[in-house]
C-alpha cells in the first residue's frame, strides 16, 4: 500500500466525499431577498419549479432513508473504484469509497458527530464551517432546502451550460464565499451547483458539481452521474442502484470506537 497517495485522497474526500446521497424532507419556501432582471422569473419561482420537478415535496417527504452503490473515477492517475453510501432520517449518513489495494474511505455523520475514516486513522470535526459544508454536500442529492442554506440569494442571469438555458441563481452563506447553482430553463432541474470548500494549509477550493443522468425512484428524480470538477482533477460518481426506504441500523453511522 503505497501511503503517499493519501494525502492527496484526504484532499479529495474532504472536499468532494459530497455524495452523501440524502433525498430528505423539503423545508417551505419564504420569502427572498433577490432581484431579478426584467421579465425573468424570481428565485422563489425557480425554487419551486426544481421542487415540482423532482417530483414535489409530497414524493419527497416520504422518502426516510436510502441506499446507494455504485462506482467511482477520477483523473488522478486513472483511480478508480467502488461507491456505497446510506441516510436515514434525522441527518445520518455514510458514504464508502473503495480505493482496492490503497484501501478504504468511510465518512458518516451520526447526528452528531461528523467522521472521517482513512487506513492511517479515524479524525472528526464539527466545526461550525465544516457542519455547514456537510448540510450544503448532502442537499445534492436533495429535492430542497436548498434555500434555508443561504442567507441571501438572488438571479444572477442566465446562460448556456452543455448546450442547455440556464438560470444562474448565486448564494450566499452565512460563512464562506458566494456560491453558484445552474438551472436548466426547460426542465427546472438543477444541472450544476458550484461550491466552496475550505482545505487545510490551503485556504478555499472551488468545486463545479455536475449532475446528470436524471432517473425517477419511487416518484422522486435523482442524479445517477454526479461529476466534481476540480482545477486540477475531476471524481465522477456513477450509481448502479439507489433504493428508498430501506431498513438501517443507526449503529453503522456512529464514528468507529465510539
Amino acid at each position: 500500500m503505497r501511503t503517499r497517495q493519501f494525502p492527496v485522497l484526504s484532499i479529495l474526500l474532504a472536499t468532494v466525499m459530497a455524495a452523501q446521497l440524502a433525498c430528505g424532507r423539503l423545508d417551505r419556501l419564504g420569502k427572498s431577498g433577490s432581484t431579478t432582471p426584467s421579465n425573468d422569473p424570481t428565485v422563489d419561482e425557480i425554487l419551486e419549479r426544481y421542487q415540482k420537478a423532482v417530483g414535489g415535496q409530497e414524493a419527497v417527504e416520504r422518502v426516510k432513508s436510502y441506499a446507494a452503490t455504485g462506482r467511482f473515477e477520477t483523473s488522478v492517475k486513472r483511480v478508480s473504484g467502488t461507491f456505497q453510501a446510506w441516510g436515514k432520517e434525522p441527518n445520518k449518513t455514510l458514504s464508502m469509497i473503495d480505493f482496492g489495494p490503497n484501501g478504504m474511505l468511510k465518512k458518516g455523520f451520526d447526528g452528531e458527530t461528523r467522521w472521517l475514516q482513512t487506513p492511517v486513522g479515524t479524525t472528526s470535526d464539527n466545526s461550525p464551517e465544516e457542519m455547514a459544508e456537510m448540510e450544503r454536500d448532502a442537499e445534492i442529492y436533495r429535492a430542497g432546502k436548498i434555500k434555508s442554506l443561504y442567507q441571501w440569494m438572488k438571479l444572477e442571469g442566465k446562460a448556456n451550460l452543455n448546450g442547455r438555458g440556464v438560470y444562474i441563481v448565486e448564494g450566499i452563506p452565512v460563512k464562506g464565499p458566494s456560491e453558484k447553482l445552474f438551472f436548466d430553463r426547460e426542465n427546472g432541474l438543477l444541472l450544476r451547483w458550484d461550491m466552496a470548500r475550505k482545505v487545510p494549509e490551503r485556504g478555499n477550493v472551488f468545486v463545479k458539481v455536475f449532475l446528470d443522468d436524471f432517473r425517477e425512484i419511487d416518484g422522486v428524480k435523482e442524479p445517477f452521474i454526479v461529476r466534481f470538477a476540480f482545477e486540477s482533477f475531476d471524481f465522477t460518481i456513477k450509481l448502479d442502484e439507489l433504493k428508498h426506504n430501506v431498513p438501517i441500523d443507526d449503529s453503522i453511522f456512529r464514528k468507529p470506537g465510539k
